[in-house]
């Protein structure tokens, strides 16, 4: 079973991805500024890196990713490219793809992606017969969760209520343009705000 790594250590593996695929160098103060981090942070971080056995690196020498360290990477990089397309797909701008796929490529699991990416292959839309976002469901209609798209907080609360991927859910109560959409989950019954029923994306059961 793969080791799940922390999201900080995928964001280094993404960048240095991002370099190699662009015929660039990978130096400190590049991946300072891409990450937003300061020179220090850097070193120290590749050094962990190199500890881990993905990158292999000496203190101001040349930084190289390993078999396994390009391995993850690519991987992280494959799950933001293609949140930010899905997302773009259903209807979010890109600049607000983007921040959302920096964030949920470090959630998604690899079933998760792998069923969405046969939904899109199916040819479904939002809205469509097969995917929705939950508040465009229609009373009595029962779906599982694909995808929570939204900030921290968003996915906390809802995370918090047992609404993740995977989750079967059913629409008791339909939201009006204003109104809260109720569900049933399991053995309970939960009233949530239609904005964050608009951030969960779901695959409505035949």
């Amino acid at each position: 079973m793969a080791t799940k790594r922390s999201p900080e250590i995928e964001e280094y593996l993404e960048l240095l991805v991002r370099f190699k695929e662009g015929g660039k160098t990978p130096k400190v103060k590049a991946l300072s500024e891409g990450l937003g981090v300061s020179a220090a942070s850097v070193s120290e971080m590749l050094g962990k890196l190199a500890e881990k056995g993905l990158v292999e690196y000496e203190r101001y020498g040349e930084i190289r990713l390993t078999r396994e360290g390009e391995k993850e990477g690519r991987k992280v990089l494959r799950k933001h490219r293609f949140i930010e397309d899905f997302l773009v797909r259903i209807g979010l701008k890109e600049g607000r793809a983007h921040q959302e796929a920096c964030a949920l490529e470090h959630v998604l699991s690899d079933d998760v992606e792998k069923a969405l990416r046969g939904a899109m292959g199916s040819g479904a839309e939002v809205g469509g017969k097969k995917l929705k976002r939950l508040s465009e469901l229609k009373k009595g209609e029962e779906a599982r969760i694909l995808l929570v798209s939204g900030g921290k907080e968003a996915c906390r609360r809802l995370t918090d209520m047992g609404l993740t991927p995977g989750t079967k859910v059913r629409l008791s109560r339909a939201s009006s343009r204003v109104g809260a959409v109720e569900i049933c989950v399991r053995s309970s019954c939960l009233a949530i705000g239609r904005g964050l029923a608009e951030k969960i994306l779901v695959e409505v059961e035949k």
